[in-house]
């Protein structure tokens, strides 16, 4: 099983759950409550907004922003999934560009879906409204337990979602 997934139940578990959820929205649901409560308590998340540019290293699993004259800020990232200008998502784990190390929390996502037998996050991808589009980025963040998520325009006429991790945060757990 993907070491993520494993620290994700051992948080849980360590929160006193006794059992993970078992549903699409119980799972988005918890995700979302802990995205948004862990974005509003960070001071960087708020900055966000005032990116003017960023870049992603596959090679070196880090995401950059660049804030003009302020210096720039790097964490380690994850890719979440690309999502088109025409409404479809791919996961990360499913997407020909993103490189395997890279993929390892979409991936524990995928895995969860499989263990719980939810549905919802099995497929490779398609057409995805706004409020889907955010649950799955908020339950990536949720099971790896990123800092935060962001979107950022990838120049093919679409979006790369990320997770990004602050505090070096799946070091351990990638090997890295």
């Amino acid at each position: 099983m993907n070491e993520i997934l494993l620290e994700f139940a051992g948080r849980m578990s360590d929160a006193g759950a006794t059992q993970l959820p078992e549903s699409f929205r119980q799972m988005a649901v918890n995700a979302r409550f802990f995205l948004n409560t862990r974005m509003a308590g960070s001071d960087f998340a708020k900055r966000l907004e005032e990116a003017k540019d960023f870049r992603v290293n596959q090679k070196k699993g880090r995401i950059v922003w660049s804030f003009g004259e302020a210096p720039e800020v790097a964490a380690d990232a994850q890719v979440i999934g690309t999502y088109s200008n025409d409404g479809s998502f791919m996961w990360g784990w499913g997407h020909p560009d993103v490189v395997e190390p890279m993929q390892q929390a979409a991936w524990a996502v995928q895995q969860f879906g499989e263990r719980q037998e939810i549905e919802e996050l099995l497929s490779r991808g398609g057409p995805v409204d706004e409020e889907k589009l955010q649950d799955y980025l908020a339950i990536c963040a949720y099971i790896s337990n990123a800092d935060g998520v962001f979107m950022g325009e990838h120049g093919g006429g679409g979006t790369v979602c990320i997770c990004y991790y602050l505090n070096d945060q799946l070091k351990g757990l990638l090997g890295a």
